[in-house]
């Protein structure tokens, strides 16, 4: 059999990774995508680290040897769309003799220290799959396309969106996977000067090069303190009042016959004109276009 290693994936470090800060560490996301071709074997390894990875199939995973804390396992196939939960403090070590295709969920400790914390709880020991490899989340069914394609095109466009994922990801895996049970806290919303410092922002930004923790610190606040106080505050959330400035800006230009709507898209900080006008008309109820024709 010929053998080859492959680069272990890194987290949060990773050039293909999709990351949001939290006050002392980050949540992450990536894809590890790998052809075996036939009679090939390749070795994959996970530095140990105080943190864990949420293993999300996104095509059949084959049977394949598994090590962890130094034991060999065979791990039977996974079909597409199950999970499995890995603690990397053991150092985790697969030997793939087929293509995979999966998404990597990082969370360091540190993390869910933080969102136990935000939500009230007792910090929890560790993250536990109920079916390991075979575990089945219809939150993540739900939730992983936008980030794939966050993966694929790179655009900041959607960062506030995917911050807000990722943050959302964290909590449900700590609650479903870690036991962890919040507690309610009623903290109403922003204070007066923190909603106008965070529109601020967020209206000089139609780009979406800032973070929702960037956003966040300006205020005072951790990243999922200001996204519920942002919304119980303005009565959406920090990406959805970002669109409606995007939108806003477009209608001050879109006037101006002589601007292509591909440079209006850009202006406004969309991945391109095609994001643009889903997001128009959803929200203007009319496409860019038709909307000029009525003014």
């Amino acid at each position: 059999m010929i053998r080859r290693d492959a680069p272990p994936p890194t987290f949060p470090r990773g050039a293909h990774a999709l990351v949001t800060k939290t006050r002392t560490s980050a949540l992450s996301v990536s894809r590890l995508t790998v052809d075996v071709a036939v009679g090939e074997e390749i070795d994959v390894t996970m530095p140990a680290e105080d943190a864990f990875v949420v293993l999300y199939q996104l095509r059949d995973h084959p049977a394949h040897e598994f090590r962890l804390d130094g034991k060999a396992q065979r791990i039977g196939p996974a079909p597409r769309a199950t999970l499995n939960v890995v603690d990397l403090a053991g150092e985790p070590r697969g030997r793939l003799t087929q293509a995979v295709d999966t998404l990597f969920f990082h969370l360091p400790r540190a993390a869910l220290d933080e969102i136990a914390s935000e939500a009230g709880a007792v910090k929890m020991d560790r993250l536990v799959a109920p079916d390991p490899w075979l575990t089945t989340d219809l939150v993540v069914d739900d939730l992983h396309r936008p980030l794939i394609n966050g993966l694929v095109d790179g655009s900041p466009a959607n960062r506030l969106f995917q911050d807000h994922l990722l943050s959302a990801l964290g909590a449900h895996f700590a609650t479903t996977y870690g036991g962890m049970t919040p507690h309610r806290l009623d903290r109403g919303g922003l204070a007066p000067w923190q909603e106008r410092r965070a529109k601020e922002l967020l209206a000089a930004d139609l780009a979406g090069d800032l973070s929702l923790g960037e956003v966040a610190r300006e205020c005072g606040l951790s990243a999922t303190h200001f996204s519920r106080a942002f919304k119980r505050s303005t009565g959406t959330t920090p990406h959805g009042w970002l669109q409606k400035c995007r939108i806003e800006h477009a209608m001050l230009l879109l006037p101006d016959r002589d601007l292509p709507l591909a440079e209006i898209a850009l202006r406004c900080g969309f991945a391109d004109q095609s994001h643009f006008t889903r997001t128009f008309a959803r929200l203007a109820g009319a496409t860019p276009g038709a909307w000029r024709r009525l003014q």
